[in-house]
């Protein structure tokens, strides 16, 4: 049996103004025999998704044992699954995960989240004047992204053939 669907693959374009649009996803790592799964807030210019997370607890181990990652942002309408409710977004980024220690890079980080929150420019100046007075404790990360994809659907329909 063959079946065709109207999702179609997103261009860079459409992905990189998803992931501006959006606030949350889902960071995915793995120490090599689990996996483990979190949700966090983040923001992206283009290039790397920027994080803010403690480095320590579970997910440290995670972390300090493969830095190989996968984020994924998706959207999917209210009442999801009602008729005509049935569109979805979702962008998948593997990459790799890189705390942020140097001043420059920790200001960007601050700079891209003003933005992407919707906050005034210097709204989080404090948070920064905080984190630079010890960069290398700073909970800042960033995603190196390598290899990012996107799928999408208005209005998900399926066709079956014999």
């Amino acid at each position: 049996m063959k079946f065709k669907t109207n999702v179609k693959t997103l261009n860079r374009a459409e992905i990189d103004a998803f992931l501006k649009t959006r606030r949350v996803g889902v960071l995915s790592m793995t120490d090599g025999t689990t996996s483990y799964a979190i949700p966090l807030a983040y923001s992206y210019d283009g290039s790397n998704i920027y994080l803010t997370m403690a480095n320590h607890g579970r997910k440290a181990g995670y972390f300090n044992s493969n830095k190989n990652v996968c984020f994924t942002v998706y959207w999917t309408p209210e009442g999801f699954g009602a008729p005509g409710k049935m569109g979805y977004t979702s962008v998948i980024c593997d990459g790799e995960l890189e705390h942020i220690a140097k001043p420059d890079e920790i200001t960007r980080a601050v700079r891209v989240l003003e933005t992407q929150m919707g906050y005034p420019a210097g709204a989080l100046d404090k948070l920064l004047e905080m984190t630079l007075t010890k960069p290398e404790m700073s909970n800042f990360w960033k995603i190196k992204v390598t290899q990012i994809g996107g799928k999408g659907v208005d209005d998900f329909k399926e066709e079956f053939e014999e």
